[in-house]
């Protein structure tokens, strides 16, 4: 191969990588000045803020404020979110393995589709939040406020679910098989057409408001 054809080879993956790399921030929106705005901030700060398609893979971001925050697209992977509030944050498309999201407020955020898989998520407020279609597979949500959450066809088999508040939750055609549910509140969910098949149901309150028994799997006694 001459010299020349090598160039204009390199030249032309230069040019798509560029696009590429154009096209995807216009996807994502990032927004430089809302990222220093948070960075320069402790505990991080930006309510409102574009911060679509950021990358702070492994970062503390414990206690920060991010309400309302367009997170879309965004690397979260193996961040840490610990009491941070995220209420109304759009988090769809994001990298969110192995991310911590214990006590945050994460109520009315949008988390549709995401992979959540073996998160952690003890104790967060995920009221009228919108997890439908995501991935919760061996999740823990011990104690999570999932109320009014949209969770249909979501995926939660092996999650910890225990003393999770569930009342009203849209749970149709969730995968539960497996599932710790002890001591959950299921009153008024909706469960139709879901899987619970192997769940653990002793002590907790079913969609009627009755308290199942002990020993309890799959059905409530």
């Amino acid at each position: 191969m001459s010299t020349a054809v090598k160039k204009n080879g390199n030249a032309r993956i230069a040019v798509f990588t560029l696009f590429f790399c154009f096209m995807t921030n216009i996807t994502h929106g990032f927004n430089p000045s809302s990222f220093d705005k948070m960075d320069k901030t402790h505990p991080h700060e930006c309510v409102g803020c574009d911060l679509s398609g950021m990358d702070i893979d492994g970062w503390e971001m414990d206690d920060s404020i991010l309400g309302d925050a367009n997170m879309r697209g965004a690397n979260l992977a193996h961040a840490e979110f610990e009491s941070a509030d995220l209420h109304g944050a759009d988090l769809r498309e994001a990298n969110v393995f192995m991310v911590v999201f214990t006590r945050a407020n994460l109520a009315n955020a949008n988390l549709s589709k995401l992979d959540l898989h073996s998160a952690t998520i003890n104790d967060a407020n995920l009221s009228g939040a919108d997890l439908s279609e995501a991935n919760l597979k061996d999740a823990t949500m011990l104690g999570a406020n999932l109320s009014s959450a949209d969770l249909h066809l979501s995926r939660c088999s092996g999650a910890n679910l225990r003393f999770t508040n569930l009342r009203k939750a849209n749970l149709r055609k969730a995968a539960l098989d497996h599932a710790d549910l002890r001591g959950a509140d299921l009153t008024d969910a909706n469960l139709e057409d879901s899987d619970l098949s192997g769940a653990k149901l002793t002590d907790a309150i079913w969609t009627d408001g009755r308290k199942c028994k002990s020993g309890s799997i799959g059905i409530c006694r």
